[in-house]
């Protein structure tokens, strides 16, 4: 496995490499934001008993369908009820790192053990999620934005207002690669909007998620280093959506068997312990199943930006 951490085979080959020793030593640059409590995101539950995949019809009710007319003792006409149905269907996703007691002894920043890597875990199963997440705002039937031109106020402005053109309730979530941002923030501050900006204090990060970046027109702006490409690599594909547009479902696992030694339970997320005594090393395994599906596509918009 490439995420090995083992010893070489003899002389000085047995230390801890330098880029190995750095990595566990010090905090990556890496996205650590997570939206799943998002109000815009619709989560679909949990249960999903007997089957990979479960369907559910959209009903169309809350006040969709205005009265008709009638008079007095005329019989009123029948409204069906929609049969559209979506379909959700989570996928086990998961994360392992092996280690020797050799490599363990070695270590001399004390981060190669089971609950830090576990820990670990937990945290690329919140990336995993936003990964996932980012792969769905990119894939929206309505696209504003140029290929090639980099994001402006003018693409921030065009992607809210054909939501609100859509009738699409909030709240709404916009999420930016963070070169989108910095595109925009520029351009706005040199049109003097900058100052309607609402920047996130460090208590609204701790509510909101580290990729919070703050508020602009009652919209919450977030940004990920997830967010995917589009037109051959040549843009990035940001996306703002109202709640209904996307969704998603998690499996919460079954009770592990009495022969699993499980580490940490993490919501949906289960980390467990596998020792060898023979070859002395130790692993840690990790599994979260989920899946997105996307619900009604009008609720949502594709915000290109150049890279």
């Amino acid at each position: 496995m490439s995420n090995e951490i083992l010893s070489g085979s003899g002389g000085g080959n047995n230390i801890l490499v330098t880029a190995i020793g750095a990595k566990m030593a010090m905090l990556l640059l890496a996205d650590r934001a997570s939206m799943r409590n998002h109000p815009a995101l619709i989560n679909l539950g949990e249960n999903l008993v007997g089957t990979a995949t479960e369907q559910y019809t959209q009903y169309g009710l809350d006040g969709y369908d205005l009265m008709s007319s009638v008079t007095e003792i005329q019989s009123v006409g029948n409204t069906a009820l929609t049969t559209a149905k979506q379909t959700v269907s989570p996928a086990r996703y998961a994360l392992a790192y092996d280690w020797s007691d050799y490599v363990e002894t070695l270590d001399q920043t004390g981060q190669i053990n089971s609950l830090r890597l576990a820990l670990s875990i937990v945290m690329s199963g919140n990336m995993t999620f936003t990964n996932n997440l980012a792969k769905m705002i990119d894939d929206f039937s309505v696209v504003v934005g140029s290929t090639t031109v980099a994001y402006t106020h003018d693409t921030f402005l065009a992607g809210q207002f054909k939501l609100k053109q859509q009738k699409v309730p909030g709240p709404y979530l916009r999420i930016m690669k963070p070169k989108m941002f910095t595109d925009w923030q520029s351009d706005l501050e040199a049109r003097g909007g900058v100052t309607q900006w609402r920047a996130a204090t460090e208590q609204m990060q701790q509510l909101r998620g580290l990729g919070f970046e703050g508020e602009y027109n009652g919209i919450e702006v977030f940004t990920s280093d997830q967010v995917q490409t589009a037109n051959a690599g040549a843009d990035w594909a940001g996306g703002i959506f109202g709640r209904g547009a996307l969704g998603f479902k998690e499996l919460r696992l079954k009770p592990a068997p009495a022969s699993a030694f499980i580490i940490l339970e993490a919501g949906p997320i289960r980390v467990e312990e596998i020792r060898s005594g023979r070859t002395e090393e130790t692993a840690v395994r990790g599994t979260y199943y989920h899946g997105f599906v996307e619900i009604e596509d009008l609720r949502g918009v594709t915000e290109l930006g150049a890279q």
